[in-house]
Order: C-alpha cells, then sequence, then structure tokens
C-alpha cells in the first residue's frame, strides 16, 4: 500500500511530537510520512543530551540511520552514519546518549516502545541487522545492487542501466518482505534528463548535499509541481506511479532510500530537460 505522498517535505519545518508507548519523556519524532494500510511511519526522532531507556521491545520492526550525535543500544554504540535493523518483537536497549542523538527511522507499522523484553523476533519482519558502520561498505553500481528493471537504455551499449553518476550501498534486502533500505550517492554536476515512476514506493531522506526536480504529478497530472529544491534534511514520498523528473544536483547528494521491492525504473522523455537543469545548475552555489 502507498506511503502519504510528499514530494518535497523539510524535517525541519515539521513540528516535533511525543512518541507513542512508555518511552522516558524528552524523546520526540517529526513525522514524515505514514502508508495507509499498516499505519507504518517515517519519522526523524530526537534524542535530549542525557537521555536514557531501560530494556524494551516494539511491535514495530524498525530500520534505524544515525543523522547526528551518538547513542548507546546495549553494548552498541551508533555514532553518525551507523544504521541497524530491528525486527518487530526483539527486545532491544538499554539505550542512552550522552551527547544526544537524531535518528532517521522507517517502521513498518506505528511505533510503540514498551519497557520489558519483547516476546522475540516477528518471522515476517526477517532477521535483524545489527550496528553497520556504514563508511566501511564499499559503494557498488546501482545495476549490481538494488536494481530489479530499468527502462533506461544506456546510449553506448544499448542496454538498460542507469544514467551515469549513481552509485549505492545496499543496507537491507528484506527475503520476506521484498524492501530494501540503501544508502545512495549522486556525483557533483550528476543529471538524469527524464523522468521515472515505480510499480513500488520510494521514500527518500537528503543525509547531505542539494537535488533538483523538474516535475512531479500524478498519472492523471491533476496534482503536478514543478521546479522543486531540496536541501539536507528534506524527504520525499512517493507512491506507486508518481512521475519525477528530470534530476540533478550541483555539489552532490547523499540519500537514505527505503523501497518496498527492489528498484524498478520506467522512464520517459521530458522535452524542457535542458532549459530546467540548466536554470537550475546556472543559479545553485557550488558549496
Amino acid at each position: 500500500m502507498p506511503m502519504r505522498r510528499e514530494d518535497c517535505l523539510d524535517a525541519a519545518q515539521v513540528a516535533p511530537a511525543p512518541l507513542h508507548g512508555d518511552l522516558p519523556p524528552g524523546a520526540t519524532c517529526r513525522e514524515l510520512s505514514v502508508e495507509e494500510r499498516t499505519g507504518g511511519q517515517h519519522f526523524v526522532m530526537e534524542l535530549p543530551a542525557g537521555w536514557r531507556a531501560p530494556l524494551g521491545h516494539n511491535a514495530a520492526a524498525q530500520d534505524i540511520y544515525l543523522l547526528e550525535g551518538e547513542l548507546r543500544m546495549g553494548d552498541q554504540h551508533f555514532v553518525t552514519g551507523c544504521y541497524a535493523y530491528i525486527p518487530g518483537g526483539a527486545s532491544y536497549g538499554p539505550l542512552r546518549t550522552e551527547a544526544g542523538a537524531r535518528l532517521l527511522v522507517f517502521a513498518d507499522r506505528p511505533f510503540a516502545f514498551f519497557p520489558g523484553a519483547g516476546p522475540g523476533p516477528d518471522e515476517q519482519s526477517g532477521d535483524g541487522i545489527p550496528l553497520v558502520e556504514t563508511w566501511r561498505r564499499g559503494w557498488v553500481d546501482p545495476m549490481r545492487d538494488i536494481v530489479k528493471k530499468s527502462t533506461w537504455v544506456d546510449p553506448n551499449t544499448g542496454r538498460e542501466g542507469r544514467p551515469p553518476g549513481v552509485l549505492t550501498k545496499a543496507l537491507r534486502k528484506g527475503d520476506r518482505t521484498g524492501e530494501v533500505v540503501a544508502l545512495t550517492v549522486l556525483a557533483p554536476g550528476f543529471v538524469d534528463p527524464g523522468t521515472e515512476h515505480h510499480p513500488h514506493n520510494e521514500c527518500l531522506y537528503l543525509i547531505a548535499g542539494d537535488a533538483y526536480v523538474g516535475y512531479t504529478y500524478d498519472h492523471r497530472r491533476t496534482d503536478v509541481k514543478e521546479d522543486l529544491r531540496l536541501r539536507k534534511d528534506c524527504y520525499i514520498g512517493r507512491p506507486p506511479g508518481i512521475r519525477h523528473g528530470p534530476v540533478c544536483t550541483q555539489n552532490g547528494a547523499l540519500w537514505l532510500v527505503y523501497l518496498a521491492d527492489m528498484y524498478t525504473g520506467i522512464y520517459g522523455e521530458v522535452e524542457d530537460w535542458e532549459q530546467r537543469v540548466g536554470q537550475y545548475l546556472a543559479s545553485e552555489p557550488y558549496r
């Protein structure tokens, strides 16, 4: 089922709200999007310096990426750029942070933490993934990493591919769920001149850099947005079928990406892509 559509949501502009469950006071979330059927949430969790929580569990499976600060989860010490996956029902913690932390969380149902040991990992959630220091993993060609099908054709080879300048590192590929969570990087000056859409949910969080999207619209063209400029901490939530493009970046872009299935990209032409991309690159400063 689709996530709520968000075309260019600045997480900093979302009002913080308390989290559900029995987490100690001080933890807040900035909700980014919600899945219609399950209530699954994407949000930024913020923890103040000195915050503590006991061993606990959550019905929701959680992908966790540390955007800023540090967090200890049991004997695991998360710093900026660390990732983990906790299946629903699994026990985790105790939790503590001395400096405070900002975490990006993808939960497959409404988040609600409860103290005490959990009933055990939900089999449908798949296997847990302990702390990953993502910088230790190499960047690879997305065609060998997370792509199932792409209708973009490389003009040099005549084969399906991706526009040059994209690299990925998969953090999780769910054997049972089909979900993919990955880091994706666009090289400075990257340009994708077309539009694309997917038969699955696609959600992206801009960890660093800048990005431009010329158009985004539903298949009926009843809700068209143009010239979207994204900065650090902007989020995109796309239900199946939302067209988007052309895409470019001046300084490069680092994304954390959630896909409800292995990537399938269906491409289309954009007649005025050179004008739109050129105007953005001419006006966006190097940073």
